[in-house]
């Protein structure tokens, strides 16, 4: 007669452990990771290709503008950096305070330490928007320097950034002179644009809320300069 299997009582504590504990901390290290995409991000907007036949992708031009904290800062000062952007006023009352509660409670708290993504906060209202003004606003989102930076400056440089190099919908249109958007932009260490991401929007396809599609954009750029 054929003699059973029996599995140790020891064997099965194991088994029901790592059901219990082991599975849960592989998920956790697959989506803090990123492990999960299988693909890169896309590179956005319009490209083009050289004499050699090589393809040119739309970049971020260089800026020169001044942060809260009174310095002058260019795209130099963000080398080696993914950036993460948008636009705003500070006396605006409806977007821009909505979008940046979004920011520092949904997506700043997830990268507050990591020293490879900083993001940046430019004011469409250089007018008003001092950098006095803007080092308040910037306490009153607890941003810290420098991985949050508001900035100010030319106001037509602004503009010319927001609609020609990131691509702000809106940004050739005036609201009382100014323009609102609830977005923000995902910018490469090649300063090549990689999302795109409304922020008041589940992502229906995915039924996804918009800062887990941004964090998991970041996951995935950042696993991309890994590899």
């Amino acid at each position: 007669m054929e003699k059973k299997t029996r599995i140790s009582p020891i064997l099965k504590t194991l088994g029901f452990l790592f059901l219990l504990i082991g599975l849960p901390i592989i998920w956790i290290i697959i989506n803090k990771t990123g492990i999960h995409y299988s693909s890169k991000l896309p590179i956005l907007f319009e490209r083009e290709l050289n004499a050699k036949g090589d393809t040119i992708f739309h970049t971020i031009d260089n800026f020169k503008l001044v942060n809260q904290n009174g310095d002058s800062v260019s795209l130099k000062n963000f080398d080696n950096k993914l950036l993460l952007v948008n636009f705003f006023f500070s006396n605006c009352e409806s977007v821009c305070p909505k979008l940046s509660y979004f920011i520092a409670h949904n997506i700043y708290r997830e990268y507050e330490k990591d020293s490879s993504v900083r993001f940046i906060s430019i004011t469409v209202d250089p007018d008003n928007d001092s950098v006095s003004v803007l080092k308040k606003y910037a306490d009153q989102y607890k941003a810290s320097y420098p991985q949050w930076q508001f900035l100010t400056g030319s106001k037509k440089k602004i503009y010319d950034l927001a609609l020609n190099s990131f691509k702000i919908p809106g940004a050739d249109d005036e609201h009382q002179g100014l323009f609102h958007s609830n977005q923000m932009v995902l910018v490469d260490k090649e300063l090549r644009v990689r999302g795109v991401f409304n922020t008041d929007y589940v992502d229906k396809l995915n039924k996804e809320m918009p800062e887990k599609v941004i964090i998991d954009a970041v996951r995935a750029l950042k696993l991309e300069y890994k590899k």
